[in-house]
C-alpha cells in the first residue's frame, strides 16, 4: 500500500520547521506560539513589504489548510507586480492547501499561475516543481494523458539540472499514473529506474520504498511471489538502517502492511500455516503504530488483514469480533471500495458461523457500497465483465468481416490474374493473325492452285475469331464481377460510417461533406454518445480506394473498441494511443511492418459543463467564434508507425461557447488541383476563408457554399484524393 508522496513530503517538512520530537498536540500548540509570535510582531506601522513576508513564513509554517490559505492570501496581496519571486510562491503555496483539501481542479488554477511567473523569470527548477503539481492534480481528476505530460516535462528538466533526488521522484509519479492505467510493464519499468538511481546515489531508505512500489504492484495483479520478494527486500532495508524520519517509519510500517496482506493471500491459496503464521508477525510488528499516529485507513487494513488470518486459522468468533471493532473507521474511511469488501469479509464470518440474518444484512450493504463505489472513472467487476462481453462479441463481429474481407480480396486477386491471361492469349491471337495475314499475302500468286488451303485457313480464322469473341465476353464478365465487388465493399463502409441521419441525433445543427475519390475511402467520419460526452471523429487513413478503405475499416474496428465508456471520451489522448499500439501490432501480425496509418481529430463535446475534450494527429481543426478563427493545438504525428513519435498523444481541453462552429477536415479540399491554369492546389487559406465568411450562417446553406466552392474550383480536373469536412455548431 502507498501513501500520497506529497502529503509525506509537506508532513516531514513541518516537522523539521519546528524541530520538536513531541506528540502532535505538542507539535501543534508550538507551531500556534511561533504564529503568535509572528503576528505579535505587526504593529499599525509595519511596512507592507515586512508584513508580506509574515504573512508568507506563516503560509509555509501553518499546520491547517485553512491558516495557510488564509495567510498565502493575505501575503499574495500586499505583494507588488514585480515582486515575482512572492507571487509566484504564494500561488504555489495557496495550490498546495487546495491540492490538500483535494480541490485539485481549483488548484491548477493557482499551480499554472505559480509556473506562468516562474517561466517569465526563467526558474527552471521552480518550474519543475510546479510540472510536478500540475501533473499530481491531473492524476487525481483522472485526466491520466494531461498528468503524464507535464510529468514528462518535469522530468525533462530535473534531467537538464541534474537533480536526482527529484528525477527519481518524477520517475515514481510517472509510475503510479501508468499503474492507475493498467499499464503494469510501463510503470514497473519507471519503478525499477528509480531504484537504480537511488541504489547508485546510496539512498537506501529511498530503494527500500522503491521496493515496497513494486511490491505493492504485484500484489494487485495477483502475483504473490514476486510480490513477497520485493517487499522482503523492503522491509529488510526499513529493519537493518535505523532512522527517525517520521517519512521512512510510516512506509516501513506500510510494507509491514503489505507482507501481511500478502502472505495470508498466500496461505489461502496454498492452505499453508507457516505462511499465515508470518502473517501474524507482521501484524505483531505493526502492534498500535497506526492509531497512535491516527492513520485510520492503514488501521483498517490492518484489523483486516488479522480478521482473515483469524479465519484462516479456525478463530471465526474472534475474527468477528475483530471486524466489528473496524466499524469505528468506517465513517473515517470515505472509499466505498473498502467499505464494501470490508461487508465482504463480514458476510463470510457470519456464515460460517451459522448467523444468517446478520449474514444477510451484510451481504446487502457490501452490494449497495460496491454499487455506489461503481463510477465513470473507475473499472469495477461489472464494467470489466461487461466489456468482456462486448470484446467477446466484437471479436466474432470482427472475425466475420475479415473472412469476408479475405473473400473480397481473394476474388480481386483472381480477377486480376485472369485479365492478364485475357491480355495475353488476345495479344497471341492477333499475333497469329497477322502472321495469317502476311502469309495470304505472299502466296496471293497461287490462290487458284491452293484454294483448298486458303478455304482451310479461313476456317480456322473463323474459329480463333469465335475464340477471341467468347475470351472478351469472359473479361467483360470479370470486371463486372470487380465492379460488384468494389459496389459491395463500398455498401459494407457506407453501414459501419456515421449515418446523416445519426449525426444530426447527436448534434442537430451541424453538416458533413464527404466526397471520396474512388467508390470506397480513405476518409471516414464516427459520431457516438460516451455517457455525458458526445463524440464526433474525422480520419484520413493512407491512401485512397480499396488501400484506404481496408484501413478505414480497421480504424472503425478500434474506435468502437476504444471509445465506449465515459473516462475513454474524457481521455482522447490515450484513445489514439490505443488505436496506435492496435493498428501497429494488427499489421505487424498480418506478416508486413508496415507504415501505414492514419491521420485522426477527436472531438469529444461536453454541452453540460461547455468543454471540449480533442486530441488530433496530424490533422487540422478550427474554432470559429465571433468572426475570428482560432487553430486548434494538437500532435504532429499520425497513428501509426512514425519516425519522431512521441510516447503519448496529448489530450487537451478548452472552454466552448454557445454559437461556437467547430470544424474537422482531411487534407483532400486543400490540396485539390484545378482554377484557371488546372494546376494549383485550393490551399488552406482560401478553405479558411470560405469558412470564416459562411460561419454565422445556416449550417446546410454552408455546406451547399462548400460543395459549390470545390466544384467550380475542380472544373475538369480529376479529384485527387478523399474529401471529408465535418461542422459542429455548439
Amino acid at each position: 500500500m502507498h501513501i500520497v508522496p506529497l502529503y509525506i513530503i509537506i508532513f516531514v517538512i513541518l516537522a523539521a520547521s519546528v524541530s520538536v520530537q513531541a506528540q502532535e498536540a505538542d507539535e501543534q500548540d508550538y507551531i500556534q506560539l511561533q504564529i503568535d509570535s509572528l503576528l505579535s510582531t505587526i504593529t499599525p506601522k509595519t511596512h507592507d513589504s515586512t508584513k508580506k513576508r509574515i504573512y508568507y513564513s506563516i503560509g509555509v509554517l501553518a499546520d491547517n489548510t485553512d491558516t495557510a490559505l488564509k495567510y498565502a492570501n493575505l501575503s499574495l496581496d500586499l505583494t507588488q507586480p514585480n515582486d515575482y519571486k512572492f507571487i509566484a510562491d504564494n500561488n504555489y503555496n495557496i495550490g498546495v492547501g487546495y491540492f490538500m483539501e483535494n480541490k485539485s481542479r481549483e488548484a491548477l488554477k493557482y499551480f499554472f499561475k505559480s509556473k506562468a511567473v516562474f517561466e517569465k523569470i526563467k526558474f527552471k527548477k521552480k518550474i519543475a516543481d510546479n510540472n510536478i503539481a500540475i501533473g499530481k492534480c491531473y492524476h487525481d481528476l483522472n485526466l491520466h494523458d494531461s498528468s503524464l505530460t507535464y510529468l514528462g516535462e518535469a522530468l525533462e528538466l530535473f534531467t537538464e539540472l541534474k537533480d536526482t533526488a527529484n528525477i527519481t521522484y518524477s520517475y515514481i509519479s510517472i509510475g503510479l499514473v501508468n499503474f492507475d492505467l493498467n499499464f503494469c510493464e510501463t510503470a514497473k519499468e519507471y519503478y525499477l529506474k528509480a531504484l537504480r538511481l537511488d541504489s547508485l546515489a546510496g539512498n537506501n531508505l529511498d530503494a527500500a520504498y522503491d521496493y515496497q512500489l513494486l511490491g505493492d504492484m504485484e500484489l494487485a495483479n495477483d502475483n504473490i511471489e514476486n510480490a513477497l520478494l520485493y517487499l522482503t527486500k523492503s522491509s529488510y532495508i526499513f529493519d537493518t538502517i535505523p532512522t527517525d524520519d517520521a517519512y521512512y517509519i510510516n512506509a516501513k510500517y506500510e510494507t509491514y502492511i503489505s507482507l501481511a496482506l500478502a502472505y495470508i493471500s498466500y496461505a489461502e491459496q496454498n492452505n499453508n500455516k507457516i505462511h499465515a503464521d508470518c502473517c501474524l508477525n507482521y501484524i505483531t510488528k505493526i502492534g498500535d503504530y497506526f492509531i497512535s499516529n491516527n492513520y485510520s485507513n492503514n488501521q483498517f487494513s490492518t484489523l483486516q488483514c488479522y480478521s482473515r488470518y483469524l479465519m484462516f486459522v479456525g478463530k471465526d468468533q474472534e475474527a468477528l469480533k475483530v471486524l466489528l471493532e473496524c466499524q469505528k473507521y468506517l465513517e473515517e474511511d470515505q472509499r466505498d471500495s473498502y467499505i464494501s469488501e470490508y461487508y465482504r469479509h463480514l458476510t463470510d464470518v457470519y456464515k460460517k458461523l451459522g448467523d444468517y440474518k446478520n449474514a444477510l444484512e451484510a451481504s446487502d450493504k457490501m452490494h449497495r457500497y460496491k454499487e455506489s463505489s461503481i463510477n465513470d472513472s473507475t473499472m469495477n467487476v461489472v464494467a470489466k465483465f461487461q466489456t468482456e462481453q462486448e470484446m467477446k462479441i466484437h471479436k466474432a463481429e470482427t472475425e466475420a468481416k475479415q473472412k469476408h474481407m479475405r473473400i473480397i480480396i481473394f476474388s480481386l486477386l483472381v480477377g486480376l490474374i485472369l485479365v492478364t491471361l485475357l491480355v495475353f492469349y488476345i495479344l497471341k491471337a492477333l499475333k497469329i493473325k497477322h502472321q495469317a495475314n502476311q502469309e495470304l499475302s505472299d502466296k496471293n500468286q497461287i490462290l487458284n492452285s491452293q484454294k483448298a488451303e486458303i478455304e482451310a485457313q479461313r476456317d480456322e480464322i473463323l474459329s480463333q475469331k469465335n475464340i477471341i469473341t467468347e475470351q472478351w465476353h469472359e473479361v467483360e464478365n470479370v470486371n463486372h464481377k470487380l465492379l460488384s465487388s468494389i459496389i459491395y465493399a463500398e455498401r459494407i463502409q457506407r453501414a459501419v460510417i456515421s449515418k446523416p441521419e445519426e449525426v444530426k441525433e447527436i448534434f442537430p445543427d451541424s453538416f458533413v461533406f464527404y466526397r471520396p475519390r474512388d467508390i470506397v475511402s480513405g476518409d471516414f467520419y464516427w459520431c457516438g454518445k460516451c455517457g455525458k460526452y458526445s463524440v464526433m471523429i474525422t480520419a484520413d487513413c493512407t491512401g485512397h480506394g480499396i488501400p484506404g478503405g481496408f484501413l478505414s475499416m480497421l480504424g472503425i474496428s478500434a474506435l468502437k473498441e476504444f471509445c465506449v465508456t465515459e473516462n475513454d471520451a474524457a481521455n482522447p489522448g490515450t484513445i489514439l494511443d490505443r488505436i496506435r499500439h492496435f493498428i501497429k501490432t494488427t499489421l505487424v501480425s498480418a506478416g508486413k511492418n508496415l507504415d501505414d496509418g492514419m491521420d485522426m481529430t477527436i472531438c469529444n463535446f461536453d454541452f453540460k459543463a461547455m468543454e471540449l475534450h480533442y486530441a488530433i494527429a496530424n490533422q487540422t481543426a478550427l474554432l470559429i467564434r465571433n468572426g475570428k478563427a482560432t487553430k486548434l493545438k494538437g500532435d504532429s504525428m499520425p497513428v501509426g508507425n512514425y519516425v519522431r513519435e512521441k510516447e503519448h498523444f496529448q489530450s487537451l481541453i478548452i472552454p466552448i461557447q454557445k454559437g461556437d462552429m467547430i470544424y474537422t477536415f482531411s487534407d483532400g479540399i486543400q490540396d485539390q488541383l484545378g482554377g484557371s491554369t488546372e494546376s494549383r492546389k485550393f490551399l488552406f487559406a482560401n478553405l479558411l476563408e470560405i469558412l470564416i465568411e459562411n460561419a454565422e450562417k445556416q449550417l446546410d446553406y454552408q455546406c451547399q457554399v462548400l460543395e459549390k466552392k470545390i466544384t467550380d474550383w475542380q472544373g475538369n480536373t480529376p479529384q485527387i484524393d478523399d474529401m471529408t469536412l465535418v461542422g459542429i455548431r455548439v
